[in-house]
C-alpha cells in the first residue's frame, strides 16, 4: 500500500534520515481509517521485533492474544494518547495486523504514517501533514526530541582510500582499460590494485567502490546490488524460459534488457509487486488489452534486505568526467560520495514507491542453443535518492 501514499515516500525517508531516524511506515486504506485496522507489513513486524517492542512471530491467533499497548499521536506542539493493539485474527493464517485508536481523528485514507519506538511507547507521527514532521527540526517539540545524528569516527580505510583515488584523480584523463560501460569501474580497480573476481564482499577492506560517469543533465541510476530470482519459486522457473517466453530478436539473438518499477507496467507489460503477506518481491507480467496480471519471477525480500546489507557497509560512489567513445574513452575521477550502512527498513518502502528498479540484462548465449547470457539481475536507484536509503553522505570533490 505504500505506493498509494499522497506524500513522496524519498522525501520523507530522507528527513528521517537526516537525524538518523529509524522508522517504519504504513499508509491506511479507507477500510483501515474507519476500522482503525492495518496489515503489519514485514518492514513494520521487523522494526517492532528489531527494537524489542512486539514480536508477531511469537504470538498466538485469536483476541486471547491480542497485546494492547500505549501510543502516541505526535502533533507539532504536543502528544495525544492512545492505544495500538497488535493481533493476529483467527481468519486465514492469521496475518499480523496493527491497530491504533480513534486513528480517523489524526489520518485520513493514503497519509502516510511513521512508526517509532521510544521507552517502550509507540509513535505515530502523520507525515502527509506539514508542520508535524518540519517539527523535526525543532528539538523543543515531541518530534524534534527525538533527532539527533551520530556521527561515526572515521574509518583509517576511508582515509587510506581516499588518498589513493586522490592520487589517481591528480592524472587527470586515463585512457579505458576495456570499451563499453563497465570500463570505468575496471580501469578505476585496476588503478587501485584490485583484480577482478565475482566475490560478492565489498572491494577495499570493507569499503565497495562504485564508479559512474558524470554527465551534465542526466540523473542516471546506479546499481546497488544484482541478485538472481528464486526460481525455484518463480512460476515462469528459469532464466531461459523468462527469455524465450518475454525476449526479442535482434543481431539474431534472443535479448531482454528492460528496466522494471512497481508503479505501471513497462513496454513489455512488466511491472513489480511487493508481496508483504509473503515477503516477496514479485515481478508480474499485465496484458496490455485485458490487464490481466501474471505471475512471472520471484525473489525473497529478506534475501534482498541481506545482500544490500553485506553490498554497502560502507561505499565510495567514485564520479569521473569522461571524453572520448568506446576504445578512446577516457576517465578523470574527480569526486567521492562516501555512503554508510543502508538503513535496510526503508528498501521495502523504495521499492513500492518505484525509487528502486530492476534491470534485466539477459541474451542468448548463441543462436539455436537455449542458453543465457546473463549480466546480471541489477537493483538500481537514482543518486538523487541516495538520502533516502543512506544515513548522509560525505561528498569529497577534488578539483
Amino acid at each position: 500500500m505504500l505506493e498509494k501514499s499522497d506524500v513522496s515516500i524519498s522525501q520523507t525517508l530522507k528527513r528521517f534520515n537526516t537525524y538518523d531516524l529509524e522508522v517504519a511506515l504504513l499508509v491506511p486504506t479507507e477500510t483501515g481509517i474507519q476500522k482503525s485496522i492495518m496489515d503489519a507489513t514485514a518492514s513494520v513486524r521487523d522494526y517492532l521485533k528489531d527494537v524489542s517492542f512486539h514480536d508477531y512471530d511469537k504470538q498466538g491467533q485469536g483476541t486471547d492474544n491480542k497485546i494492547l499497548r500505549r501510543a502516541y499521536y505526535v502533533f507539532p506542539d504536543r502528544l495525544e494518547e492512545t492505544t495500538v493493539s497488535l493481533y493476529r485474527p483467527n481468519t486465514k493464517s492469521g496475518d499480523p495486523r496493527i491497530w491504533f485508536g480513534k486513528l480517523k481523528q489524526y489520518a485520513e485514507p493514503c497519509n502516510l504514517l511513521a512508526l517509532i519506538v521510544r521507552d517502550n511507547d509507540i509513535y505515530v507521527i502523520n507525515c502527509s501533514v506539514p508542520n508535524i514532521l518540519a517539527s523535526l527540526q525543532d528539538p523543543a517539540t515531541p518530534l524534534g526530541s527525538f533527532a539527533a545524528v551520530d556521527k561515526k569516527d572515521l574509518d583509517p580505510a576511508v582515509s587510506e582510500l581516499l588518498n589513493l583515488i586522490q592520487d589517481i584523480s591528480r592524472r587527470g584523463f586515463i585512457p579505458t582499460l576495456r570499451p563499453g560501460d563497465t570500463g570505468i569501474g575496471m580501469t578505476l580497480e585496476t588503478l587501485l590494485g584490485i583484480s577482478a573476481n565475482s566475490n560478492k564482499a565489498p572491494d577495499y577492506k570493507g569499503i565497495e567502490i562504485k564508479a559512474k560517469r558524470l554527465r551534465k543533465g542526466r540523473g542516471n541510476r546506479v546499481t546497488l546490488f544484482s541478485q538472481v530470482p528464486n526460481w525455484d519459486i518463480s512460476p515462469i522457473g528459469s532464466a531461459w524460459n523468462l527469455l524465450s517466453t518475454y525476449g526479442y530478436t535482434r543481431n539474431n539473438k534472443l535479448r531482454l534488457n528492460h528496466q522494471t518499477d512497481a508503479i505501471a507496467p513497462n513496454s513489455i507489460g512488466f511491472m513489480l509487486e511487493v508481496d508483504a503477506a509473503r515477503d516477496w518481491l514479485k515481478q508480474n507480467h499485465i496484458d496490455p488489452d485485458t490487464a490481466a496480471k501474471k505471475h512471472v519471477t520471484t525473489w525473497e525480500m529478506e534475501t534482498l534486505r541481506n545482500r544490500l546489507a553485506e553490498k554497502h557497509p560502507q561505499t565510495f560512489w567514485v564520479g569521473a568526467k569522461c571524453r572520448g567513445k568506446r576504445e578512446t574513452e577516457e576517465f578523470h575521477y574527480i569526486q567521492v560520495e562516501h555512503t554508510r550502512e543502508p538503513k535496510v527498513r526503508n528498501f521495502d518502502a523504495l521499492l513500492e514507491g518505484g525509487l528502486i528498479s530492476v534491470d534485466y540484462l539477459m541474451s542468448q548465449k548463441q543462436p539455436e542453443r537455449q542458453t543465457v547470457r546473463d549480466h546480471g539481475y541489477l537493483f538500481k536507484i537514482k543518486p538523487d535518492d541516495f538520502d533516502a536509503l543512506f544515513p548522509p553522505s560525505d561528498i569529497h570533490v577534488f578539483v
